[in-house]
Order: C-alpha cells, then structure tokens, then sequence
C-alpha cells in the first residue's frame, strides 16, 4: 500500500516508477514465500503539489493511469480530497489517515481475501456531442451522486470552471468555460459555454489547482462520489467512493 509524499509530482517517470516497484516486489517476494499469485499494490492519489495556481500534478495523473495500465495488479484506491487536513493543507489530520486507512482495508478484503476485482470510482470513455461532453464512468456502486459537503473548485478563480463541481475543459492554452454539469445514469453531462474546437480538448476533473487551499482540505478537490453504503469500523463516518482525479482527451 502506497501513500506517497508530494515532492515528486511533477515527476514525468512516476507512472513507470510505481510500475517498476510493483514488478520488483513481486520479483523479490515470490521465490522467498513459494507464493504463486501477483502481489497486488493499491496506491492512493496526492492533491497538494504543485499547488500554484492553474498547475497540474503528473503524479496524481499517474497513480490512476498505472491502475490503468496494469489492472488487477496495480489498484488506485481513489483519491484523498474528500479527507480532513491539517492546516498546513498538504498532510491530513489523524481521523483522515485513519479513513484512508479504513478503505483501504475495505478494498483488501474485496480484491485479496474475496478474490473479486475491484476498481475506483473512474472514467471509461469519453464522447462529444454539440457543446455537450459526456464522461462514462465504472460506478462501484450506484448511483453517482454529488457531494455538496466538500468545497467547490474554482470559486475565486479559473471560474470559467466554477459551475463544473470539480470539472475542468480546456485546450493547451486555453480554458473553456463550463455552464453546467448534470448525472445522467453512470455519465456525468458536461455543457460548455462556447462551440468545441475540432481537436485538442481535453476533460479534467480535480486536476488544476486555484493556488489557494480549501479550508481544511487540500488544493484539489471535486464533488462527484458512488453511493457506497460502507461505514468505517473505527471512525464510524461513512465512506462512498470519490472519483479519481483524471484528465482525458476529448475526441
């Protein structure tokens, strides 16, 4: 189980890195116990660095994409936005790691001890239609639904994504403004502002930070969660599934 530090975000070899170190541990590992079946890693994504304004964190892309990747032996747990923090914004408070910790648990039992494939809260694919862009996701377990608890991004700034909910759509140097997100089934329906170039679009979701930390969370954070009904046995909080941080061409 991965819970990493921030340092490295912008680190262009991260996806590889945790691939490479999943790979050793089962090269290692294997002979010395007579196991037989993969050793799987479960990684948790970070949200704090970089954290000047509109930057992005390749490693938190990373820790979903090598899940991707290698699936079934890499597993993103999911993020970490939806945890308390201490007030320096960037480690969380005793009650967040033992969520986390929680979680994880729950995601051990289901892929280790259960033998069933468990995967985030994430998205699938990707359409466009008109100025419409809709977001398929695997939901764990239905239906979607916003969480207006947490902050709402970009608020104060890059507020051409203020009505996304976490969303974010934009080209290489430009943001496109968001009018509204809605749920529909397991898609989230993203309504654009202005006509979609042609190409060159990407989708995001709690991926740009606004340079300013949200009170008692973090720099990146989103609103979207499943309806996991899956209660912590030591906090006793409740805890869905929060979707990943993502970014993905818009085709």
């Amino acid at each position: 189980m991965i819970t990493h530090g921030e340092s490295d975000a912008g680190s262009s070899s991260y996806k590889n890195d945790l691939i490479k170190l999943w790979s050793d541990y089962n090269a290692d590992l294997k002979p010395l116990t007579g196991q037989t079946r993969s050793i799987p890693m479960f990684v948790s994504q970070q949200h704090a660095y970089p954290s000047g304004s509109n930057q992005r964190s390749a490693a938190t892309l990373a820790q979903w994409q090598a899940g991707i990747d290698r699936p079934g032996d890499i597993i993103c747990s999911g993020p970490k936005y939806q945890y308390p923090y201490a007030s320096d914004n960037i480690h969380m408070t005793a009650i967040g790691y033992e969520r986390l910790g929680e979680k994880l648990g729950q995601i051990y039992n289901e892929k280790v001890v259960q033998g069933r494939d468990w995967q985030p809260l994430q998205p699938t694919r990707v359409e466009r239609s008109g100025r419409v862009i809709t977001v398929h996701f695997h939901v764990p377990v239905p239906p979607l639904a916003w969480d207006s608890s947490l902050p709402a991004p970009h608020q104060s700034a890059l507020t051409e994504w203020a009505q996304g909910r976490g969303f974010e759509v934009r080209t290489a140097s430009t943001r496109i403004p968001i009018s509204s997100v809605a749920i529909s089934g397991d898609t989230v329906r993203i309504t654009v502002g202005n006509d979609l170039p042609a190409t060159g679009v990407w989708v995001g979701y709690a991926m740009t930070s606004d340079g300013t930390a949200f009170s008692g969370r973090t720099w990146r954070s989103g609103q979207l969660r499943d309806s996991d009904p899956f209660v912590g046995s030591m906090t006793g909080t409740a805890q869905p599934n929060y979707a990943v941080a993502f970014e993905m061409a818009v085709p």
